[in-house]
Order: C-alpha cells, then sequence, then structure tokens
C-alpha cells in the first residue's frame, strides 16, 4: 500500500511539471495514522475497563457502585474448593495477558487503578475463609505484576477481601427467583451485622433438615469461590463531554478487609484472641473487720487462661492481706490460693470480629462491643483452695492455722468497653471449708509474772503434751462473693506462633503462599506464553 502511494505522487508530480505554473515546487508525504477506538467501544468489548477522568485517584475518589453494579461490571476469576491458585487455561486471563496488558505496556492506555475483591464461600471456618480469599485475590494482582512493564502503586490498588461474600448470595438468590431468598434474606440481615456467622450458619444448615444448606452449596457457593476486578483506564480525549463517575467498593452485606487505605487512615489490623486476663475483685477492698475496728482491704490478684475453642476455661487466683498492728495486738495475716476451672454456656469462638454496624473491619481495625470477649455471659465454675491464716483482735485473742476447702459457683461476664478487653465478672461461690487451727494470746499464760513480749499458745496443760492444731472449724455455705474488675493481657498471635501483649495484629501478616508463575522471560515471550 504505501508503495503505491509513492508511485502515485512521482506521476502527479509529473503532471504538474507539463502545466503552465510548471517549476512549483510540492512536496507531501503520505502516511496512515492508526485511529483512536472511542472508550465505548473498548468498554463494550471489555466491560471490566472503566474509563475514568485525568487525576482520578483510587485510594481518594469515591462515590456509589451496589453490589449489583459491582457484580455485573467486574470480571471474575472462579476457583475450586479451597484453591488459590490461578486455574489454567482461563479465557479471561489469556485475555488479559494477550490483548489488555500490552496495550497498558504500550501505554496506549494507561491504568488508573485496580478495584479488586477476593472472596470464599461460607461453608470452611470463618478465619480460614478470611486467608483464602486475601489469597485469591493476591493470586490475580501477582499475575499482572509479573507481566506489567511498570509497578503497580499501592495507591492505585483498592483491594477488599469478601471473607464470606453474603450480598453476592442474596443477589444470586434474588436473581434467580429463589423460592427460599425470603428467609436466606431475614438471617443474613439478623446475624451478619451482629458478626454472627458460626449461629448464621448453623441455622441455615438446619432449615428443611439441611436441604436448603446442601443446595445452597451446590447452585450458589461455587459463584462465591472468586476474584473479581475492574480495571479503571484513563479517558481519552474525546470532544463529547462526559462525567467521570466516581466508585468505590460495595460493602452491602459482605465482611469486609480493606487492603490498602488512605494514608491518614491507620493501617489494617485484626483482632487477636483472648489468651490470658489478669483480674481483682473489687468488693474485697471494702471489707470491714469486726472487732478490729478498721477497714481491712484484702488484695487480690487472679488470671484465666482462655483455650482456643470450646467453653472451659482455667484460673488461679490469690488473696493476701497482711495487715498487723503490734501495739494494739490486731493481726489480719491471710494466703489464700485457689484454683478453678470455668464453663461458660457460650462457647469461645474462633470467628474473626468485625464491626457492629456491618459485620466488617473498620478502617482502624476496631470491632463492636456486640462481639466482644470470646468467652462471656453466664458461667459456671468448680473450684478447690488452700491456705494459711492468723487473725488477732487485741492481746487476749488470737487464731493461727489452716485450711481447705472446695465448692462450685456460678456468675456473669459482662464486657465494659468498646473492644469487650475490660469485664466485670459478678460471682458467687458456695462450698465446704475445714480448718485447724490453735488461739494463742500474748504472753506466759503459767507465770504471769513473767514479761518476754512473746506470744504464747493457749495451752495450760504439760509442755510435752502439747500438740499444733488440736482445734477444728468446718463451714458449709457462701465462701466467697465478687464483683471482680477482669483485663485481658496477652493475646494469641495469628500469623505464628505465640502471645503478644497487642490486642490487633497487622492483616499484612497473614503471608499467602506465593503464586507459582512463569518466569520472566517466558512472561514477555508471546510464543511460550500460558496462563498460570
Amino acid at each position: 500500500m504505501q508503495r503505491k502511494h509513492y508511485i502515485l505522487a512521482v506521476l502527479v508530480g509529473i503532471w504538474f511539471a507539463t502545466k503552465p505554473y510548471a517549476g512549483l515546487a510540492i512536496s507531501f508525504a503520505l502516511s496512515e495514522e492508526k485511529p483512536s477506538v472511542p472508550d465505548t467501544t473498548i468498554a463494550k468489548r471489555y466491560p471490566y475497563l472503566h474509563f475514568v477522568e485525568k487525576g482520578f485517584d483510587a485510594s481518594r475518589d469515591s462515590s456509589d457502585l451496589t453490589d449489583d453494579e459491582f457484580y455485573n461490571r467486574a470480571a471474575q476469576v472462579v476457583f475450586p474448593v479451597n484453591k488459590f491458585n490461578l486455574p489454567d487455561n482461563s479465557p479471561l486471563l489469556e485475555e488479559l495477558a494477550n490483548d489488555v496488558i500490552p496495550e497498558l505496556n504500550r501505554d496506549s492506555m494507561r491504568l488508573q487503578g485496580i478495584l479488586l475483591r477476593g472472596s470464599a464461600s461460607p461453608e470452611g471456618p470463618f478465619r480460614y475463609n478470611a486467608r483464602l480469599g486475601k489469597k485469591r485475590a493476591k493470586s490475580l494482582v501477582d499475575f499482572l505484576r509479573e507481566r506489567l512493564t511498570f509497578s503497580i502503586d499501592k495507591r492505585i490498588l483498592t483491594h477488599q477481601t469478601g471473607i464470606e461474600d453474603y450480598g453476592t448470595l442474596l443477589l444470586l438468590m434474588r436473581r434467580a427467583n429463589d423460592p427460599d431468598y425470603d428467609i436466606v434474606e431475614r438471617l443474613v440481615n439478623r446475624h451478619v451485622p451482629r458478626c454472627e456467622y458460626t449461629l448464621l450458619k448453623k441455622k441455615l444448615s438446619a432449615i428443611q433438615g439441611g436441604k436448603l444448606w446442601k443446595r445452597l452449596n451446590s447452585e450458589y457457593f461455587p459463584q462465591l469461590r472468586t476474584a473479581r476486578f475492574i480495571l479503571l483506564i484513563e479517558k481519552q480525549q474525546s470532544p463529547e463531554p462526559a462525567p467521570a463517575p466516581q466508585l468505590i467498593m460495595p460493602t452491602d452485606k459482605v465482611a469486609i478487609v480493606a487492603d490498602n487505605a488512605p494514608e491518614d487512615i491507620t493501617p489494617e489490623r485484626i483482632p487477636r484472641r483472648e489468651f490470658l486476663s489478669i483480674k481483682t475483685n473489687l468488693l474485697f477492698y471494702g471489707v470491714w473487720m469486726p472487732n478490729y475496728n478498721r477497714w481491712c482491704p484484702i488484695p487480690n490478684v487472679g488470671i484465666e487462661y482462655y483455650p482456643k475453642r470450646g467453653h472451659f476455661t482455667f484460673g488461679a487466683s490469690l488473696d493476701f492481706p497482711w495487715w498487723r498492728h503490734w501495739s494494739q495486738h490486731k493481726f489480719f495475716q491471710i494466703r489464700n490460693y485457689q484454683l478453678e476451672t470455668r464453663y461458660y454456656l457460650r462457647a469461645g469462638s474462633n470467628e474473626a470480629k468485625g464491626t457492629r454496624a456491618n459485620g466488617t473491619y473498620g478502617a482502624n481495625g476496631t470491632y463492636g462491643a456486640n462481639r466482644g470477649a470470646a468467652f462471656r455471659g453466664f458461667y459456671l465454675l468448680g473450684y478447690v483452695h488452700a491456705g494459711l491464716f492468723e487473725i488477732g483482735f487485741d492481746k487476749d485473742t488470737g487464731w493461727k492455722g489452716e485450711g481447705l476447702g472446695a465448692g462450685v459457683g456460678a456468675g456473669y461476664m459482662l464486657p465494659i468497653s468498646k473492644n469487650g478487653h475490660w469485664r466485670l465478672d459478678f460471682g458467687l461461690q458456695v462450698g465446704w471449708m475445714t480448718c485447724r487451727y490453735d488461739p494463742y494470746q500474748y504472753e506466759n499464760l503459767v507465770n504471769l509474772d513473767y514479761h518476754d513480749g512473746l506470744y504464747y499458745y493457749r495451752w495450760t496443760g504439760k509442755a510435752s503434751d502439747f500438740k499444733k492444731r488440736q482445734y477444728r472449724f468446718n463451714w458449709l455455705g457462701p465462701t466467697r462473693v465478687g464483683i471482680t474488675l477482669t483485663y485481658d493481657l496477652l493475646y494469641r498471635r495469628q500469623s505464628k506462633k505465640g502471645v503478644s501483649l497487642k490486642a490487633y495484629e497487622p492483616y499484612e501478616t497473614f503471608k499467602p503462599q506465593p503464586h507459582k508463575a512463569n518466569k520472566p522471560n517466558e512472561a514477555n515471550n508471546p510464543e511460550r506464553r500460558t496462563t498460570p
């Protein structure tokens, strides 16, 4: 074609030379310009490409994009159960690698942002689903990074993880006119805002004898095991004015973990499970001792260990008042050691926690007090205790001995802080206690004229016949009442073994397995490029 153009130019030049205006030098060049394809045409061919105005910032600019709109516009990669590696022979990935990404590398289309959501279906454990959804999204990001010649700035990547995508589940059921849509919607609206995911699954599994759950698993859950994305492309210059819509990711009924927040927002973090709490009984600090005629606060401290799952916890406590007033011969000295185990009627769940409003992690990683600590509410307990004591009211009245006992109790654990780490424990214990003791008094009973400033056991018989702990005291009834202030001191690490004093863990510490991609030279070679 180019050769024909030049031949035509020579013939026209000869023709001009034979005319009266011969000698007029005319020079021109014929060239072919590649016509620009309208944005609307590209958008029809690649619906997951959305064109935005120049200067659009994915981390700053936002507006309204519903679940329906995102579902209609986004491209999706479907994964098998419990898998996060990108599938082989995916037409979508081939289209990205062969058509879209080369245009981005040539800068004929300028990438301004990526809206990305990885999700998992609800049948697995909640925390496992969170990790799986993040790994699926990261696999897709790795696919793009390996093939683009420029780096993907975190500023343009809006990465969200739909842990258990109940919003999309309802959307699919509504579009299919599913007869059980109203039942599922009512349960989702009731339990997702409260972050009661385990309870929601239990109720869904119980409907129709489990048939509904099996049908959801076969018809809808496979469509929730996805990584969906929209690429934001800068608009080409066009005479047709068109307002640039601003986009945000949908958050309706979906547990979201935002992966890249704006710089002025606290980095993402996820709550850790409680491992060990420290506590003290507030009532013991207001004890009035009869015949002692003064306040005698009882210092006390306790700990409680929380297992990973189940209803039982294990604790220990120590009461250690050690008041002595030698001049008045008054003593109130106790060492009481107690071991206990509790059974909470509400089990400690392994679910991750979300906000009270919509069941999500917020930008600062906080979550509602309605979720709070794993072990809370009513509980039953069993305990054993042992100790020693010395109590004296005056120079003629005192007792010294040891005791032990056992019993049962009940109580209620009430969260009092927004994050649930501060709690009040209202409890009552009843049981049996036995003590062996000896009375004592100040100075010698036998020789009243002898003053040595010592205390003697009250015994008037022969010294050789004296045996310690000749007296006994038994008690059956209430043994302790308490309003105990509790604070979670240690938390379980989630990304590795061990404990920490920090209640939150950065979400980035969950390191997905790296995606096994093609080598760089293979990815850039059109003849050897394959879909990972």
